[in-house]
């Protein structure tokens, strides 16, 4: 994997909640929005937007599974400043809405304590 798109990689794991932009990323990074498309294609299998919204679900299943903010809250925090469009990207990743999968999360570790 090249080591500036594993660095931008983790720029942008960081900055979730302010997601950047691709021109702040060419800017920052010294990388053309050529070089960028072609470096996540290759390394992540995604293009720019698909790996950044995939960060933020992945990241709110973390939150859903150990927290117990509120989803509204758990949406803002990885940068989706529509609910619905929260709740829509997370089902199109887990089949489930954000709810139901915290409560089959939360079912499943009840089930699973219960036999310690």
């Amino acid at each position: 994997m090249s080591y500036k798109i594993f660095k931008i990689g983790e720029f942008i794991r960081r900055n979730l909640h302010n997601p950047p932009t691709k021109e702040m990323i060419c800017e920052k990074f010294s990388i053309t929005d050529y070089s960028l498309r072609k470096g996540f294609k290759e390394n992540f299998g995604l293009n720019f937007g698909e790996y950044t919204r995939n960060q933020k679900i992945k990241t709110a299943a973390r939150l859903l599974n150990n927290s117990d903010h509120l989803i509204s809250t758990i949406s803002e925090c990885v940068g989706f400043r529509n609910h619905s469009r929260f709740a829509e990207a997370f089902r199109n990743q887990y089949g489930l809405n954000p709810k139901l999968f915290r409560d089959a999360c939360k079912g499943h570790e009840d089930e699973s304590s219960s036999f310690g």
